[in-house]
């Protein structure tokens, strides 16, 4: 029995960029479900490239490494879609090849995306002005400090105009996936999702994080509200008589709801939330100690560093690694 010539499928190239450190897991998101895609359809739909710098072994945030083109050996080769890899130390990462190759590319009508805070290797490169784009939410706050006109939004992924980018791990397989459903059909993209045993295709603007109630424990809606706002005011202290009087209970009756669920007050709570993300920013940033203590509400830096030291251990210039 004769089924005809064999479809011919447009093979559609990725140029993955590897910064160093980059997280193995938001990589694996990328890969995998290119490569299942591929089993799946039993045609080549994809191919992919590590590109990096120097070209070479580049270690991961794990410890592993993956071998890597020279991205000056890939001046002549045009790629439909560039993504960059990234983890920690993004945010001092400055290789004018990646970034001269990544503004070339995007010149010639190329997609260019990013995944984890590899939105911050687009940023230094200039793409991402007058466009959405969202990042891990832990890096939230170093990237909006760093570059401020950022149109910073805190969802999954952000498709704006041929610029994707995505917050790590499970987002980054949600970009995927989106991207898949778009190029090759939702019923294999649905396919794709069942093999990770993912719920399916997550909305673009659903939050990154889980339901405050569910991070807290906690269903108490004083305490949800309470927390919500603390959480949302990070650059100044809050008074609790204020956040009482909106939630039309005395502060004495806030205070013991604290008390009773964090065994602290909420004066110390929504301190120790300024002082995670002062944390947060000196590790992730090139901020001075003073700018970060300022930015989070500490007016004295030496008062700041007391408190920190209090909370960590030691003193924030020691916690810049």
């Amino acid at each position: 029995m004769n089924d005809g010539p064999a479809r011919q499928v447009d093979t559609i190239v990725v140029g993955i960029v590897l910064v160093p450190d980059f997280a193995l897991a938001s990589f694996s998101m990328i890969i995998e479900p290119l490569r299942i895609a591929n089993r799946l359809s039993g045609h080549k739909l994809y191919d992919w490239t590590l590109l990096s710098d120097t070209g070479g072994a580049i270690g991961s945030s794990a410890g592993i490494e993956l071998q890597t083109h020279p991205i000056a050996e890939m001046r002549d080769r045009t790629f439909d879609l560039s993504l960059v890899c990234a983890g920690f130390n993004a945010q001092r990462y400055r290789a004018a090849s990646v970034l001269n190759w990544l503004r070339r590319h995007r010149r010639l009508g190329h997609n260019v995306g990013a995944v984890s805070t590899g939105t911050f290797v687009l940023a230094r490169a200039g793409l991402l002005d007058g466009r959405r784009c969202t990042v891990h939410w832990d890096f939230r706050s170093a990237l909006a400090e760093a570059y401020p006109d950022l149109d910073l939004v805190d969802e999954l992924y952000v498709i704006d105009r041929g610029i994707f980018t995505s917050a790590g791990s499970i987002a980054a397989l949600d970009l995927m996936l989106r991207l898949i459903a778009d190029q090759q059909g939702a019923a294999l993209a649905k396919a794709v999702s069942e093999q990770f045993v993912h719920s399916g295709l997550r909305a673009a603007a659903e939050h990154q994080r889980s339901d405050l109630a569910y991070r807290l424990g906690t269903a108490k809606p004083i305490i949800v509200e309470a927390v919500r706002r603390m959480e949302e005011s990070l650059n100044r202290p809050v008074s609790p008589a204020v956040i009482a009087r909106d939630l039309g209970i005395s502060q004495r009756q806030l205070e013991r709801q604290f008390q009773a669920q964090f065994g602290r007050t909420p004066v110390a709570y929504h301190r120790d939330l300024r002082l995670d993300q002062a944390r947060r920013m000196l590790t992730q940033s090139t901020l001075s100690v003073t700018i970060i203590a300022i930015v989070c509400g500490f007016g004295s830096p030496s008062h700041f560093a007391q408190l920190y030291r209090q909370r960590f251990g030691k003193l924030p210039t020691k916690d810049r690694t």
